[in-house]
């Protein structure tokens, strides 16, 4: 008998969505995002090895940031793409399978004269 009001009194903490205060704001993150992206392209000059640490440096920072919001149960991935401009075009795409109620995500571009970088961020509610 005793097993079972532990049990039920478990089953009924159990939450299967964010709290309102705690859910993944877009709006935050996506100006996240931006301060991040200025602070550290700015003066930035691109060449190909220095593209690939940059990104990672970039996807790190804002994970950082991302996992300092304090969002309970939250999973971030980010994706950065950084890229040389030579008046071509170039389109980045993402798939993710996802509860559109908890699930959410974010993005900025910054734009030079020689360069772009793209970045994003998804969060995941983890049930």
């Amino acid at each position: 008998m005793m097993a079972t009001a532990a049990a039920s009194d478990q089953s009924a903490n159990f939450q299967i969505r964010p709290d309102l205060k705690d859910k993944f704001r877009s709006s935050v993150v996506r100006d996240l995002i931006h301060s991040v992206l200025v602070e550290k392209l700015t003066g930035f000059v691109y060449s190909a090895e220095a593209g690939n640490e940059m990104s990672q440096a970039i996807s790190d920072l804002i994970r950082n940031k991302c996992i300092e919001l304090s969002l309970p149960r939250y999973k971030f991935m980010v994706n950065v793409v950084i890229g040389e401009q030579r008046g071509e075009g170039v389109k980045i795409g993402a798939r993710c399978l996802w509860d559109a109620d908890t699930d959410n995500y974010a993005s900025d571009v910054f734009l030079a004269e020689t360069f772009f970088c793209s970045a994003a961020v998804f969060a995941v509610y983890f049930y």
